[in-house]
């Protein structure tokens, strides 16, 4: 069998200091922070840390879910919603789509007090109905991804084998307290003039490492 040399470039998952979890719902999963309350621009800085943004409730399935997951916390949330204009329905997701009157699931506190409330959040004492609120207001924040996003980490070695495969074991930059529900990884030749293809499989994923077979 013929040497090889090659330099395998890994993307494994990883996580910043501090396990977060998220909910998954169909092909979107949620992130609930209830811990510092900020207001809506750090929020939405926040949230784009982590590939993500305010969630955008379109439907009432997404809006009862999220509720069932912050029912218990009996806090305020900001969501990916903004005032457009001071019509009933002048508001616009953050997708750049605007609300319609069958998404809305605004409260009886949509009032525009001051004619300053510019953003929208779950509130807790009106059983998480919607409600307009000033953007410089603090509370906590939801934050939602397509639930094929994940966080890039970068692993480089140079490996040569005579065998037909071989097997590296890779350990994450970070460690979870269980294990990624996914891991992708692909492998080149280090001259990448050879014409040497080579199919990368996950055969393990484990909370510290994942094995790979070549």
């Amino acid at each position: 069998m013929k040497l090889f040399s090659l330099c395998c470039v890994l993307s494994c998952l990883w996580v910043a200091v501090g396990q977060i979890t998220w909910h998954q719902l169909g092909t979107s999963e949620y992130y609930i922070h209830n811990g510092t309350t900020v207001n809506i621009q750090a929020a939405v800085v926040a949230c784009a840390s982590m590939n993500a943004t305010l969630p955008r409730v379109k439907t009432t399935q997404i809006q009862q879910f999220l509720v069932q997951k912050i029912n218990n916390l009996s806090l305020d949330f900001y969501i990916g919603l903004f005032r457009i204009n001071p019509t009933p329905t002048g508001f616009q997701w953050n997708d750049g789509t605007n609300l319609t009157a069958t998404e809305s699931q605004f409260g009886n506190t949509l009032d525009n007090l001051g004619g300053n409330e510019n953003c929208v959040n779950l509130r807790y004492k009106s059983q998480y109905k919607w409600n307009d609120v000033p953007c410089t207001t603090t509370m906590n924040y939801i934050c939602e991804r397509h639930a094929d996003i994940t966080v890039n980490g970068f692993f480089e070695k140079i490996v040569s084998s005579s065998q037909s495969y071989m097997l590296m074991n890779v350990v994450y930059m970070r460690c979870f307290s269980t294990a990624p529900y996914k891991v992708e990884a692909s492998a080149r030749m280090l001259d990448e003039s050879l014409p040497y293809r080579f199919n990368v499989i996950t055969t393990v994923i484990q909370p510290h490492f994942f094995r790979i077979k070549l």
